[in-house]
């Protein structure tokens, strides 16, 4: 299970990286797509631990 977690938390962080650049190139909007960057990435460290321990 944690490994079927892990793969969905890195393909949802894919996805979400590539609307943080968009946001960042075609936007203009930097500060959004940098908060966006770092919350895919505490829920990519995250979310398979959590459901590890659960």
């Amino acid at each position: 299970m944690f490994v079927i977690i892990l793969i969905f938390s890195i393909i949802i962080f894919l996805k979400t990286v590539n609307y943080a650049i968009y946001e960042i190139k075609v936007n203009n909007n930097k500060g959004a797509g940098i908060v966006i960057i770092i919350m895919a990435f505490i829920v990519l460290v995250f979310a398979p631990f959590i459901s590890y321990f659960r």
